[in-house]
């Protein structure tokens, strides 16, 4: 078999896999709805913990040295 003939034969065969696959994905359709967009921004609800937070470089009174 010369090379020609095998390569055309592996792009014939290559164009059938592939119109397969788009033919059964054309009729099954997607596997998943799709996803719902959200235009505006999502804004964190405030919480209502009690538990105050503490802020500064840590260290909790140790000193170094």
């Amino acid at each position: 078999m010369n090379t020609p003939t095998r390569l055309g034969g592996f792009a014939l065969v290559l164009a059938v896999v592939f119109g397969t696959a788009y033919g059964v994905g054309q009729l099954t359709g997607p596997v998943t709805p799709p996803a719902e967009t959200r235009h505006d921004p999502v804004v964190p609800e405030p919480t209502t913990d009690p538990t105050p937070t503490v802020t500064g470089t840590g260290g909790a009174g140790h000193t170094h040295g």
